[in-house]
């Protein structure tokens, strides 16, 4: 009988791993048709999902909330995550960022923009939740603006979540491109890159794909979004990666297709 093959210590522990992924179109200005955040978000859930032993998670241990309209509902979800969870606990974000007293809420649809403290998702509430957690590598990822400078207010102290972040907030015009640059990567790899896809890999590649986006559109002075990776980088992989081995024929693959995910999700 042959011997199962064996799975990289980086990437999570499938049956003691959860993640709880959102996405929310409400007020960002996109259009769903058009690849807004919740499409990507269950785009970025088949990506994190695929069958064969590559793949990061379980899908049924994957939560994915497309337009939650209540902040409970999200941190209802990401409790049962982080009550099972003790190898990765995952939480995405993408949407809308606002700034309330130093912190920062996550848009759901009935968040208000002028009581975001009272109606958003507080970023503080879910970095305690995880914290709290029996998971030995919690992380979070955030596509929404003020995303990066608000996460310094949790990271570094003892039992803190890895954080991976864009602020789209200096480039409204891109603001998809973080979630959609994840996608590609782990769908179809990351040119010369390691054998699984670790976090500070995937920080690169986006970081290269916003280099090409200011490259197409000839204009120097549009930056992209600032980016941070808080600890953790080299830890924790989210999948194998497709291109390794292997050169590939374009500096970035073709966009995933986020109707087939909409739909899977």
């Amino acid at each position: 009988m042959p011997a199962l093959p064996t799975r990289h210590a980086l990437l999570p522990d499938r049956g003691r791993s959860r993640a709880v992924l959102v996405g929310c179109d409400a007020d960002t200005g996109s259009r769903p048709s058009l690849g807004g955040p919740e499409n990507l978000t269950a785009a970025l859930a088949t990506a994190l999902t695929p069958g064969g032993p590559g793949g990061a998670f379980r899908r049924g241990n994957t939560r994915v909330l497309r337009g939650p309209r209540r902040p409970a509902d999200v941190l209802d979800a990401l409790r049962r995550a982080a009550e099972e969870a003790s190898d990765v606990l995952l939480f995405s974000y993408a949407g809308s960022g606002f700034l309330q007293d130093g912190g920062l809420a996550l848009g759901v649809t009935e968040t208000d923009p002028l009581r975001p403290a009272d109606t958003g998702v507080d970023l503080d509430a879910v970095a305690e939740i995880m914290r709290a957690s029996r998971a030995a590598r919690p992380l979070i990822v955030l596509d929404c603006d003020h995303a990066a400078p608000a996460t310094a207010r949790f990271t570094g102290t003892a039992g803190a979540p890895a954080v991976m972040a864009a602020d789209s907030s200096s480039f409204r015009p891109m603001a998809d491109h973080f979630t959609e640059t994840l996608v590609e990567g782990l769908t179809h790899g990351v040119q010369d890159g390691p054998e699984v896809l670790d976090l500070a890999t995937l920080q690169n590649a986006v970081e290269a794909a916003y280099t090409l986006i200011r490259y197409h559109v000839e204009n120097e002075h549009i930056g992209g979004p600032a980016r941070v990776l808080r600890s953790g980088g080299r830890e924790l992989a989210l999948g194998v990666n497709p291109a390794f081995g292997r050169t590939l024929a374009r500096a970035l693959p073709p966009h995933p297709d986020v109707v087939d995910a909409q739909e899977a999700w």
